[in-house]
């Protein structure tokens, strides 16, 4: 990171194990000083989530009840984090750190069903699409990769990794995003295109992102 302390939005709190977390790694074992505030929309847990901040004397982590797609950050996030944000909550995340310019955005999505309503049958496809299983299976797989297709075009590397153990959790899979190019990658626009009209869906990510993606699309 160009500057410090980092400014971390992780999306999604949830009970905030996360957010002390990685509060803790860079700050203390790091030694990289960092600010955090964290997103959800349960008063409980952000009540909580609070009381264990002030309970360890940690003036610069809070917690704020808020939808992740409405909420307005003080100052632009340089991390953001959204671990399990359950089907669309996701994408919300990941439009607050591509509308900010984060550098740093990790995502571990889970509870994918946008994509999955949208498919339907066409060949040669039919086998798979017409088991339940597999369909959901698939949209989960397509739906993280119109996803890394689309922080590309916005100009981030992008990885998609496991990163723990499938023996602990079967959500797994971490969406790993890093700032470093200018949007509008030709290769990547058309990649999107491409993939987006073959299964003739709208991804949730490009429509909260609107215009301004898809002027992108249309260069």
């Amino acid at each position: 990171f160009e500057r410090t302390p980092v400014n971390i939005l992780d999306c999604g709190s949830g009970a905030a194990y996360l957010s002390f977390a990685v509060y803790h790694y860079l700050n203390d074992l790091k030694g990289l000083p960092a600010r955090l505030v964290g997103v959800d929309t349960n008063g409980r847990l952000i009540d909580k989530s609070n009381a264990a901040a002030a309970d360890l004397g940690l003036t610069d982590v809070c917690f704020v009840r808020s939808p992740i797609a409405d909420y307005q950050p003080e100052i632009p996030p340089d991390m953001v984090l959204a671990l399990h944000a359950c089907n669309t909550a996701t994408d919300d995340a990941l439009l607050q750190g591509i509308r900010y310019g984060a550098g740093l955005i990790l995502a571990v999505p889970c509870c994918h069903h946008h994509l999955n309503e949208q498919l339907e049958n066409r060949a040669p496809f039919q086998p798979v699409l017409r088991h339940g299983i597999l369909k959901q299976r698939f949209a989960d797989i397509l739906t993280d990769s119109f996803r890394a297709l689309i922080l590309r075009i916005m100009g981030y590397k992008t990885d998609v990794v496991e990163f723990i153990s499938a023996e602990h959790t079967d959500r797994n899979l971490m969406i790993r995003a890093v700032k470093r190019t200018p949007p509008g990658d030709p290769a990547f626009v058309q990649e999107y295109r491409d993939l987006r009209d073959f299964w003739g869906v709208t991804p949730y990510l490009e429509t909260l992102l609107g215009e301004s993606f898809i002027s992108l699309l249309r260069d």
